[in-house]
């Protein structure tokens, strides 16, 4: 666990020196920087999450590597959902919407078509894993 955690400080530490031209991508997926805000401390936590097409926007799947816990930024999206995304150079203000389980089956063949370990987690996992469609403001 320490070792993912010193992984995303370094990562997200590379994504903002280099205003997102070094960690958008990893293994050939794209990765978003997400601002939440937490929702018992009010801190900013930045998350770098992978990524999908979501119409003209992008989407997250909270498998929290198929933890049976949703994972903590999703509380915190569910708390306060304006935040603030980091898509490459992109930097703007979006709103996080949970898609409803319609759409997010539509969405998920193109998300494992991307990134075959989210079917792996969706597998393992025995709760429902949300998508976040982060829709621009």
């Amino acid at each position: 666990m320490a070792d993912w955690k010193f992984v995303t400080v370094a990562h997200r530490a590379l994504f903002r020196w280099s205003g997102g031209r070094i960690g958008a991508h990893m293994g050939g997926i794209d990765i978003v920087m997400v601002d939440t805000i937490g929702r018992k401390s009010g801190k900013v936590h930045t998350i770098p999450i992978a990524c999908y097409p979501c119409g003209d926007d992008v989407a997250v799947v909270a498998s929290n590597n198929g933890s049976d816990k949703d994972p903590l930024w999703l509380l915190n999206l569910r708390a306060q959902p304006e935040v603030d995304v980091q898509l490459g150079r992109q930097r703007y203000r979006s709103r996080a919407e949970e898609l409803s389980r319609e759409e997010a089956e539509k969405l998920w063949p193109a998300i494992i078509e991307n990134n075959p370990r989210q079917a792996q987690y969706r597998e393992q996992s025995s709760r429902e894993l949300p998508i976040i469609c982060f829709r621009r403001l």
